[in-house]
């Protein structure tokens, strides 16, 4: 008789079988219960449970230990897949037999090699013993696995997958793998701990990294170990191999790896590369020393895209038994168009301090180049991860509150010398000119920017409708962009004085640059724009800023060039600039200074740059924003876009 299962109880199969004997009828147990038995032995090693005919469980046990090893913690399922009972004559003495097969199983994902499993199948011999109504296992090692003694060389080696690349915003790759060199030292070329400390020390200061930590890495390995002290390009690094050739010990490894065209293009964007580490290890039992994975940004939020799929032998004794090629990783596609993105570096790297410099099509909401300048902090990606007292900029936030509580650009609005909120007096700034004090049309007080204007709207529009206002503006950061970031941090309960000093970009409100810039791209389209700089697969909610609404917006912010704080602009050629200028205050006592801010747009680009200490953003960010928007018509033009 036979039954067949996989992932269930025996099909049709009696708990007993009666069998006629010399002496009647007598219950014979079912073969199944063995079976599982030995199943579950194979699986684990552990057959302190499986009767024996032949065959020794000590020798089953080290034959699984044996073919187990290489794969760590992972065991296979092993089911019961048919059974098949030959039953004697019934005049002969030989006992019942039966012989099961086994459906063998590894789940391959579990060491890193996606979707794929190892399956194989084996077959075991029982009889059945009348005596102690049990079936015995007849116990060869080819029950493990096909043709095993259950003492050969069990290895799996597996071969890395080509890793996806970063695409720019037209589909060409900015990040694949380029030509490097490892340089180290090999230690089985230094016989003392003496001149390896001295060739850790002369390597390290050439190539510019801490001595006194290489010296020590250096010691700590083994004798025959290659200790790696740097990575540079073959092309372009700033360490060639004659700088280094002559130093005892170097050796110089060259490989590959997934690099942009300069250790300066958008680092902190496209994160880099490394070494996998102790921490990486723990989380994903898939990696293995040696393999490379994402350390930041772009590289290492995308990791499981990019990485791809290794490829794997199991190998026993001579024979390789299972082989899946490497799948390479897939493309990441950003929105960045590099020479947008080197324009926009080239101007914030020229700032003495701390600056940032977002992009965005409003068309598709597309960051077309997000720069970041921190003398400090380098690895600070301030321009998305960073906020900051927006200053006048963010008025723009409270004009949407504003307009949807009334108000027209035309309309009337009070611009007075102070206003007092909850026992806080609110002024404008040093110098503002009193031809605007009094009674002026709302485009006029954006373009010239009354702080008491926006001050005194306190009790007209809510902390919560500037909240909503601000995410309507794209400053939502329940919507990613694809790597960390931040658009503001707008309260939607703060009250009275705190509030008026809200409405004018100062109190508890802060923006980060991509926040501001994404607010400027949602007004030159009309639209709630949802900016990213990898390409979504889901598109978020539109958001509630309407047409009219984003037509309003732009005419208040029209004047801001013509008439207003950026009149003394150098004109700019092409279509309108729309744009709004801030400065806020910032620090304490003697250490005060001030956030300069400047928003604008000019056909399909929008763009937000800050300085975290500058003069006013109309005299330090506008001409920033000027070179920026003059230099990339130029690009744009010759492009084509």
């Amino acid at each position: 008789m036979k039954n067949s299962r996989w992932g269930g109880a025996l099909a049709g199969s009696a708990a007993l079988i009666l069998l006629a004997g010399c002496g009647g009828e007598e219950e014979r147990a079912d073969i199944s219960g063995a079976a599982e038995a030995a199943a579950e032995a194979i699986a684990t090693g552990d057959f302190t449970d499986v009767h024996f005919g032949s065959g020794q469980a000590q020798t089953l046990a080290d034959a699984v230990e044996n073919l187990h090893e290489p794969f760590g913690e992972l065991s296979p399922e092993v089911r019961v897949s048919e059974t098949e009972v030959e039953e004697p004559a019934e005049d002969s003495v030989r006992p019942p037999r039966a012989e099961v097969t086994f459906e063998h199983r590894w789940d391959l994902e579990e060491i890193g090699v996606e979707a794929e499993q190892w399956g194989y199948s084996t077959k075991a011999d029982y009889v059945y013993d009348q005596e102690s109504d049990t079936w015995l296992l007849e116990g060869d090692t080819d029950l493990v696995l096909p043709d095993y003694a259950g003492h050969e060389s069990v290895s799996i080696s597996t071969t890395n997958a080509d890793r996806g690349r970063i695409m720019d915003g037209s589909g060409r790759a900015i990040v694949y793998n380029r030509e490097v060199v490892r340089i180290g030292l090999d230690k089985s070329q230094l016989e003392s701990e003496e001149s390896q400390a001295e060739a850790a020390t002369e390597l390290a200061d050439v190539v510019g990294i801490d001595s006194g930590g290489y010296e020590e890495r250096v010691l700590a390995y083994g004798d025959e170990a290659f200790v790696e002290a740097i990575v540079v390009r073959t092309d372009g690094g700033h360490v060639t191999a004659a700088d280094v050739e002559n130093i005892p010990g170097v050796h110089l490894v060259y490989d590959e790896m997934p690099l942009a065209e300069s250790s300066d293009f958008a680092p902190q964007l496209l994160g880099r590369v490394g070494d996998v580490t102790a921490e990486h290890l723990e989380s994903d039992p898939a990696l293995n020393i040696g393999d490379t994975v994402g350390l930041s940004g772009i590289q290492s939020v995308h990791e499981s895209t990019l990485r791809g799929s290794p490829g794997i032998n199991i190998t026993v004794g001579d024979a390789v038994l299972y082989s899946v090629d490497p799948q390479p990783g897939d493309d990441v596609h950003t929105g960045i168009l590099p020479r947008l993105q080197d324009l926009a570096q080239e101007i914030v790297d020229e700032q003495d301090v701390t600056t940032a410099l977002v992009a965005i099509r409003p068309s598709d909401g597309a960051i077309v180049a997000s720069a970041t300048h921190n003398p400090e902090a380098p690895q600070v990606n301030t321009a998305v991860e960073s906020t900051f007292a927006p200053g006048s900029t963010f008025k723009m936030v409270s004009a949407l509150a504003m307009l949807r509580d009334g108000l027209s650009p035309s309309s009337n609005v009070p611009c007075p010398n102070s206003v007092t909120v909850h026992g806080q007096q609110f002024h404008n700034v040093s110098g503002f000119q009193d031809q605007y004090v009094g009674n002026i049309p709302f485009d006029t007080a954006v373009a010239v920017s009354c702080n008491t204007t926006f001050a005194a709207a306190w009790n007209d529009v809510t902390s919560a409708d500037l909240a909503e206002a601000a995410r309507d503006l794209g400053m939502d950061n329940d919507v990613g962009i694809g790597v960390p970031a931040i658009k503001a941090q707008v309260p939607e309960d703060a009250d009275q004085n705190l509030h008026a000093a809200n409405l004018f970009g100062q109190g508890t409100v802060e923006t980060s640059t991509l926040g501001m810039a994404a607010a400027a791209a949602s007004i030159a389209d009309g639209r709630t724009v949802h900016p990213w700089l990898v390409e979504r697969e889901d598109h978020p909610d539109s958001g509630n800023l309407t047409e009219d609404e984003g037509e309003q917006l732009r005419e208040l912010m029209r004047g801001t060039v013509d008439y207003g704080t950026l009149r003394d602009l150098d004109p700019i050629s092409g279509p309108h600039v729309y744009a709004k200028t801030g400065t806020a205050e910032a620090g304490s006592g003697d250490d005060t200074y001030s956030h300069t801010w400047v928003i604008g747009s000019q056909a399909d680009l929008a763009v937000a740059v800050f300085l975290e200490e500058g003069e006013w953003g109309s005299s330090t960010n506008g001409p920033l924003m000027r070179e920026f928007l003059v230099g990339a018509r130029e690009i744009l033009a010759d492009q084509g876009s």
